[in-house]
């Protein structure tokens, strides 16, 4: 008996976390075959440009909300990707180690830059936001200086081809959603990172060492934002450096599947699938946008409009529910008042 109802509960959660995403695409599908006279995903190519543009997604959504969940908002994390791929990739290309070098070098500088972050926000206790814009300069300076300014160039390099293999792209997806999954929620270091959640000050009193779990945070975010950028350069072909906290556009470009997948995951008690069904249904509503002709600022326009209205609908989700739960008391009241005059 216990068993079935474990049972019945995994697939509950999991139709949760499906339906979303099938509904928006059941949405972008009507509105596609009606404006466009094509669907969604029509042939191979689409359904690699979905794959290769959810990866990237949902490891950069990962990382916004491995330190937003602790009240810590890294604007630095697009600049840490920067530096990841652009020195990580020359090194890999240096060494001729391949695609998986590339990905694995950059994953390691990407750390590095979050293991520098988090030292720096430690010991000098600079206000996350203000913390993360400071280091933005340095790392997009830093990018700016090497290489003669040329970024990395991944396109026609022997033996990254891998990077764009759809096999290898969803092994990379399972694997970090599995590893964000057991990190965050079942190892030692997901429960102290669940208790500074709730509280640093009573975590702290518990005896959880609040800073080096601090400094894993940024070590681990700076990881999944240099795994973004390597699929997101492979795809473009190179990544050059920016200035300016031009950077910065890539967080807050993957801060609706962040919010939306954190949701989803309230939904189905899961974070970690919640955030790559929201990446799914981001992409999906991209791709679908796409297919209707529309530029890129048109689309940016429409997602960050949506973006907007959850943010805003979840925010005051609380009160919407208060209020109805009024008007049902007021209508019963009314009701029973009717009932007694009778």
């Amino acid at each position: 008996m216990m068993k079935s109802n474990n049972s019945k509960d995994m697939v509950s959660r999991i139709a949760k976390a499906v339906a979303v995403p099938v509904m928006v695409w059941a949405i972008m599908q009507v509105i596609d075959m009606v404006f466009a006279g094509m669907g969604v995903i029509n042939n191979s190519a689409d359904i690699k440009t979905l794959f290769r543009n959810l990866i990237s997604s949902l490891a950069f959504a990962l990382a916004i909300g491995a330190n937003l969940n602790c009240g810590r908002m890294d604007l630095s994390l697009g600049a840490q990707m920067y530096a990841g791929v652009i020195f990580g990739g020359n090194m890999a290309l240096m060494l001729n180690v391949g695609g998986i070098g590339v990905l694995i070098l950059s994953m390691a500088v990407g750390a590095l830059c979050g293991l520098v972050t988090g030292f720096i926000f430690i010991n000098l206790r600079i206000l996350p936001m203000v913390l993360g814009l400071g280091m933005t300069l340095v790392f997009e300076c830093i990018c700016f200086a090497i290489n003669n300014q040329q970024g990395v160039i991944l396109y026609g390099k022997p033996g990254v081809e891998i990077l764009s293999n759809i096999t290898f792209i969803i092994v990379v997806t399972a694997a970090i959603v599995l590893f964000a999954y057991y990190f965050f929620q079942l190892s030692g270091y997901g429960f102290k990172y669940r208790a500074i959640q709730g509280s640093q000050k009573l975590a702290s009193d518990a005896g959880i060492n609040i800073y080096s779990n601090c400094v894993i945070c940024y070590v681990i975010a700076g990881t999944l934002a240099a795994c973004a950028g390597v699929f997101i350069t492979i795809y473009q072909g190179n990544l050059t450096p920016v200035l300016g906290m031009s950077s910065n556009g890539r967080v807050f470009s993957n801060m609706f599947p962040m919010v939306l997948g954190t949701w989803i995951g309230g939904l189905c008690h899961n974070r970690e699938g919640g955030i790559l069904m929201g990446a799914v249904t981001v992409n999906i509503i991209i791709l679908g946008l796409t297919k209707l002709g529309l530029s890129n600022s048109v689309q940016n326009v429409i997602i960050y409009a949506l973006f907007l209205t959850f943010v805003v609908y979840n925010t005051n989700r609380s009160k919407i529910e208060y209020y109805k739960a009024r008007k049902a008391r007021v209508a019963q009241a009314r009701k029973m008042m009717a009932q007694r005059a009778a």
